[in-house]
């Protein structure tokens, strides 16, 4: 089944007090390409995101950023164990040596920073995991969006397949009717001559043969057809872009040489509508894996 370079996957995992969150974006591209941006001191994990990326992707470019943040809400005021220890002896001190009782209020404890608040700082090591978690399931995402958009893909193009091959049938029908539509055109115009014009029967049939033959596309016909079904194969496979680029040359090269040998207007028009469906095939083939 045809499976869409272009796509888009994302994904929102919290652990603790941390939010992690991943998004892949995928284009068109002729080779794959991976670019990853990741949070201070999580650069090591940027060849296990492309090897899992890999794992879903065979072309494209492909960018993957994550963000990693405190949860909002999560900042709390905390107690400075240390100088509320040290406040403490010293207003003792200073209450023994005056023989007084001091209020203290909680104003005074922010300024001498006892009271703080509890900031983020460098996410820990154990984000990973989270990290790790966001990734699997941003691929999984970007994995359905690239299968669903490779499935309408794959449908358009073998609608135009089937209407190819109908148009060949028609092409092929035309082309059984040239020798007879030759016999009366060359009698027609052997006929304006004099009447004593003596007409070799077995000469003129040699000369409908000749040109029988010159403008038999049957072989065509049958490697078109076959490059048709191939095309169906492909279709089926997992890779399908390289193939199918190949097969396309093959279907072009086919038609254009049964477009060159016909003399009749009808075949070349339906050439041209085969070519119109060929070069929308084309198109979509370059979106696709």
């Amino acid at each position: 089944m045809a499976i869409s370079m272009t796509g888009f996957g994302s994904a929102d995992v919290q652990w603790e007090s941390w939010s992690c969150q991943v998004e892949i974006r995928s284009v068109n591209q002729r080779f794959l390409d991976i670019r990853c941006r990741l949070p201070l001191g999580f650069q090591n994990l940027e060849q296990d995101f492309k090897k899992q990326i890999k794992e879903v992707c065979t072309r494209g470019k492909i960018d993957c950023s994550v963000r990693l943040e405190k949860v909002v809400g999560e900042e709390k005021l905390k107690l400075n164990p240390e100088r509320a220890l040290l406040f403490n002896g010293l207003l003792g001190e200073f209450e023994e040596l005056s023989g007084r009782k001091v209020n203290v209020e909680a104003k005074d404890l922010s300024r001498i920073n006892i009271i703080e608040e509890s900031k983020s700082g460098e996410p820990p090591e154990e984000c990973q995991g989270v990290i790790l978690e966001s990734l699997a399931l941003a691929i999984e995402s970007l994995q359905q969006m690239k299968q669903r958009e490779g499935q309408a893909m794959h449908y358009d193009i073998k609608d135009r397949l089937v209407h190819c091959d109908q148009i060949l049938n028609t092409i092929e029908k035309l082309s059984l009717e040239e020798p007879g539509l030759y016999r009366e055109r060359l009698q027609d115009r052997l006929a304006q001559f004099n009447d004593e014009t003596i007409l070799n029967p077995e000469r003129l049939e040699q000369e409908i043969a000749l040109l029988a033959d010159r403008l038999d596309i049957s072989e065509e016909l049958l490697r078109f057809r076959t490059h048709l079904q191939h095309m169906n194969d492909i279709l089926e496979q997992r890779e399908i872009g390289k193939k199918a680029e190949f097969m396309m040359q093959e279907l072009n090269r086919e038609i254009n040489t049964i477009s060159s040998k016909s003399n009749q207007a009808e075949i070349s028009k339906s050439s041209v509508e085969i070519k119109s469906q060929l070069e929308k095939i084309r198109e979509q083939l370059q979106n696709i894996e």
